[in-house]
């Protein structure tokens, strides 16, 4: 078989689809449409490595001294977080922290 019939391999870095098309509600622009990061990945290709919550820990990593070495891969300054609470139809709740940068729409998130 040549390697033009092999599968293709997807990567997807995104949180459950549901949650992605509900975020043009919570002000993202065009959620469905734009690379989407998860926030300790995003950190890992930065070289930084996160022992505790990552969603607490960005927002300050951000303020820190090393923030001017926390670009998003356009080189915009990467976006702070905020956190939702989505309640689903069976009353279950979920956490989730977004942010999103201002030039390439690129969305960083965190569960939790």
């Amino acid at each position: 078989m040549s390697a033009q019939h092999e599968p293709l391999e997807v990567i997807c870095d995104a949180p459950p689809y549901y949650i992605v098309q509900a975020c043009w509600q919570i002000g993202l622009e065009t959620p469905e449409d734009v690379r989407w990061l998860e926030a300790a990945h995003a950190l890992v290709e930065r070289g930084l490595h996160l022992t505790t919550d990552v969603g607490i820990r960005w927002n300050e990593l951000l303020d820190g001294r090393t923030a001017k070495h926390l670009n998003c891969s356009c080189g915009r300054r990467l976006p702070y977080l905020m956190r939702y609470r989505f309640t689903f139809n069976d009353r279950a709740t979920a956490h989730y922290s977004f942010g999103q940068c201002s030039r390439c729409r690129t969305v960083y998130w965190h569960e939790g």
